[in-house]
C-alpha cells in the first residue's frame, strides 16, 4: 500500500514540475515578445530622429541655403507689395510669393521627415538688406529689387542644379521639381529688370532740347 502511494505521489509530483515548467516557459515567451516590440518602438522613433545624421555636408548645406533663399523671396515680394507702382514689379512680386510658399511648405516637410528644424526668420544679412530696401522709394526701389531677383534667382539655380545630382531621392526629386520653375522666374527677372532700367534712363531723346539750344548759341 505504502508502495502505490509513493508511486502516485511521484507522478503528481511530475505533473506538477511539468505543469511549473510550462507556466515558466509561457511567461519567459510572453516577456520576450513585449521587449522586443518595445525595442523596435525605440529603434522606429530613433530612427526618425537620426535621419539627418545619415545627410552628407553638401545635402544638409543645400536644406538650409534653400531654406533662407525661400524665406527671403516671400518676404522682399510681400516689402514690394507695398513700395511699387509698377504693376509689372507688383505681379512678379505676387507671383514670387506664390511660388516660393509652396516651396517652403514642400522643403519645409522634407526636413521634418528627417528631423531637420528648418530656421523661422532671415539671418542677420538678409535683414539688413531687407532694412536698407524700406528706405528706397520708386523706381529706385523697383530697379534694386529687379537686380536682386535676377541674382539671386541666377545662384538658386545653381545650387539647385547641384542638388539635382545628389544621390538623396527626395533632395533630388525636390531640386528637379523645382529648376524649370526658377529658370522661368530668372527669365522673368531677367526682362523686367532691363523694363525697369529703360524707365530710369527714360525715353530716348530726352536730352535733345538742350542739345538743340546749345546750337542755337
Amino acid at each position: 500500500m505504502n508502495y502505490k502511494k509513493t508511486i502516485i505521489l511521484s507522478a503528481c509530483t511530475v505533473i506538477l514540475l511539468q505543469a511549473c515548467n510550462q507556466s515558466a516557459k509561457t511567461e519567459s515567451q510572453g516577456t520576450s515578445t513585449l521587449s522586443a516590440d518595445t525595442v523596435l518602438s525605440k529603434s522606429v522613433a530613433g530612427g526618425q530622429k537620426n535621419k539627418s545624421a545619415k545627410l552628407k555636408p553638401e545635402e544638409s548645406l543645400f536644406i538650409e541655403k534653400a531654406a533662407i533663399g525661400g524665406l527671403m523671396e516671400v518676404e522682399t515680394g510681400n516689402l514690394t507689395l507695398q513700395k511699387t507702382k509698377n504693376d509689372q514689379v507688383k505681379d512678379f512680386a505676387k507671383r514670387m510669393i506664390k511660388d516660393h510658399t509652396q516651396a517652403n511648405n514642400e522643403l519645409q516637410t522634407l526636413a521634418s521627415g528627417m528631423g531637420i528644424k528648418l530656421p523661422d526668420a532671415l539671418p542677420s544679412a538678409e535683414q539688413g538688406h531687407l532694412a536698407g530696401m524700406k528706405q528706397m522709394m520708386g523706381n529706385e526701389y523697383d530697379q534694386n529689387y529687379m537686380d536682386m531677383m535676377v541674382s539671386d534667382h541666377a545662384k538658386t539655380i545653381d545650387l539647385f542644379n547641384g542638388a539635382s545630382r545628389f544621390d538623396h531621392a527626395e533632395l533630388k526629386s525636390f531640386a528637379l521639381r523645382l529648376l524649370p520653375v526658377l529658370q522661368e522666374h530668372n527669365r522673368t527677372a531677367l526682362a523686367l529688370d532691363s523694363l525697369v532700367k529703360l524707365k530710369k534712363q527714360g525715353p530716348k531723346g530726352d536730352d535733345l532740347p538742350n542739345v538743340d539750344k546749345k546750337h542755337k548759341n
